[in-house]
Formats: structure tokens, sequence, C-alpha cells
């Protein structure tokens, strides 16, 4: 299927949909300004592929640290020791006069090693979820950002644009493979331990490739996390997308955090319902906790946070965002016949 389908007519997001939670760290610190949105975007030569789509924001606002401002019904999987602390400053642009000696935590070489993780962002079109995630979590982590061969250009591009650090990998697993930095301005850099940031990969995963799927997995460290946004949209690729999920995934080892706009239930909910027999979902919820700001009385703050409440996560005004966490299931639970569990939830818009 085409990433400029017939009739194609898209423009360049602005940012968050109306009623999405615009999130800050704990020390007000706003991730998403880290990455410049409209300079990621390229409809033109990438079409569908080219665009930030709503459901992207809903999830990377979910993969934050820790906040007391509010909490979700499941956490982020993620562990917060992951997180880099709230004062660490990343590159942002290729115009940066960042060298590679500034890319290296000054708390590399004391610091305690953690289990490696990795993260797979799969359909990663421009790449901003996984760029914003790979700026937030330290070199413990490595993020694979993966799509069509055709759309891999636009994702080394914004790689190289944001200076992160990236991790090159031979196409066969080696323990003397060699770890480089590389930046839209400089493609031969000395090899670092630790960069500021997790590391970075680009790689090709068309959906339903066997062999693509078996590259990303030629690896010690499994997969931990996969995330994926607005991927449900064109029913023939229902078949080849359920294909590498199941491909990617070991069951008790990788959680699978998807971010969806709901369009038409209709068309969509039979690839939930195909998913839902293999993998376990769960719809995140979200519950906001009131700020007391100065001047304040108590009789204010309670009010505020009677119109809190817990509720599904992304569900605002006319919009239908949903951020699901899944398993998968073992082999003798997965189900018969199609799952209901999303469709239901999706129809009875139910308020928790």
């Amino acid at each position: 299927m085409s990433n400029h389908p017939e009739g194609l007519d898209i423009y360049v997001s602005v940012g968050p949909p109306t009623g999405i939670l615009h999130v800050k760290d704990v020390d007000g610190d706003d991730s998403t300004s880290l990455v410049p949105i409209s300079g990621m975007q390229d409809i033109s030569t990438f079409g569908i592929a080219g665009r930030i789509w709503d459901s992207s924001y809903t999830l990377d606002a979910y993969m934050r640290r820790p906040t007391d401002q509010y909490t979700f019904t499941p956490a982020c999987p993620i562990p917060a020791e992951y997180f880099l602390p709230t004062k660490t400053t990343t590159p942002t642009t290729a115009t940066s006069t960042t060298t590679t000696s500034e890319l290296v935590s000054a708390a590399a070489t004391t610091k305690e090693k953690k289990k490696p993780i990795r993260i797979l962002e799969i359909g990663a079109g421009t790449g901003y979820v996984g760029i914003a995630l790979a700026k937030r979590l330290d070199s413990d982590c490595t993020v694979i950002l993966t799509d069509l061969e055709e759309v891999v250009p636009l994702l080394q591009k914004n790689v190289n644009e944001q200076r992160l650090p990236r991790r090159h990998r031979p196409p066969t697993t080696s323990a003397s493979a060699v770890t480089t930095i590389a930046t839209a301005s400089e493609t031969e850099r000395p090899a670092v331990k630790e960069p500021s940031c997790a590391w970075i990969e680009v790689e090709p995963l068309e959906w339903g490739n066997t062999s693509h799927a078996l590259a990303i997995l030629d690896h010690p460290t499994p997969i931990d996390y996969i995330v994926a946004s607005d991927l449900v949209y064109f029913p023939e690729l229902y078949p080849p997308l359920l294909q590498t999920l199941k491909e990617i995934t070991r069951v008790g080892e990788t959680k699978i955090l998807f971010g969806y706009k709901e369009r038409a239930i209709w068309k969509e909910s039979p690839f939930w319902e195909e998913f839902g027999r293999f993998f376990e979902m769960e719809a995140v919820r979200i519950e906001q906790h009131p700020v007391k700001k100065e001047g304040e009385v108590g009789g204010e703050e309670e009010d505020e946070e009677e119109e809190g409440g817990v509720k599904l996560f992304g569900c605002e005004g006319e919009d239908r965002l949903y951020v699901f966490v899944a398993t998968k299931r073992p082999e003798d639970q997965i189900l018969k016949g199609a799952d209901d569990t999303l469709t239901t939830l999706m129809m009875m818009q139910i308020g928790l």
C-alpha cells in the first residue's frame, strides 16, 4: 500500500489536537519543545509517513517521567530510573555547536550500569515519538526507529538534525561491533561509551517482511518495548501489521504501547478483534491532580478535584484517542474467536 494514496489531502501538524493533555515535567521542562515539529514533516516527499499524526502526541505524553501532576493507570512501563534527571540538557538542532565530548554524560563514569533496554518504534514515519522519547532516556536505552525502506531517509534526516547519538550495527551480531556517533555535519566521529541520552538506531521494517523482523531480533538484548502510533488505517495492512507484531514480541518480555485514534470503528474494529486474540490489552486511564496555587482557598481546590476524576486518557471533546498497553498471550491462552474488548470500550466510551 502506497504512502501516497489517491486523493491525498493532508497538511502538516501544528501540535497536539485540542483537549489533549499538555504535560510538563516536574521542573517545568516541556519536552515537546525539544523537537521542532514542522521541521520534521515532509508530506510532499513521503506522503502520510511524512506527517505527525494526532495519537503520536497522546503516546508521547504517556511516555514521560513520573510526575505528581497526574497518575496513569497502567503507568508507563518504562522504569523511572531510565529517565534522565529533569535538568539534563540534550542537543536540539544541527545548528548547535555541541561536540562529541559534550554528548558524554559527566556522571557516566560513576553511575551504576543498569540492564540495557531496547525500544522499537514500528511505522515510525517522522520518528517524532521515538526521538522525543530518546531525548529523555539515558544511555542504558536504545531506541530503534523503523519504517519502510523508502521512509528510512526521513528518519535518518530527523535523527541527524537532532544530533542524537547513533549506534550502528553490522548485518550480523558481533561482540566486536564498533559503536559510533553520526550527525548531519560529521559522518566520522570517535567511538564514545556514554552519550547523554539514549542511543538511536534506524532500520527498515516492512510489515509482513520476516527477514526484516529477524534482522531486528538478531541482537543479544531482546526488544523490551514496542511503540506504535496511528497504524490502524488501511484494512489491507492489518494482516501484515499483525504478523510483524507477533514476530517481534515475546511472551513475558515485550510490552506494546499503542497509540490509536478512532476514525471509522466499523472499518478498524476487525484489526482490534484479531489483535485481541493474540495480545492482552488494557486502555490507559488518567487521573489529574490539582496543583494548589498560592492564594487558593481550600474550597476552590476541592471543587477542582471533584471535576477531575479518573477517565480514559485522550478522549476529550470530539476526538477519540486512546493509548493501550498490550502483552502477548501464551499459546494456550490465544482466544478461539474474535476479541470484542476494545470494540465494546470504544462504543460505550466508558468514563472510568
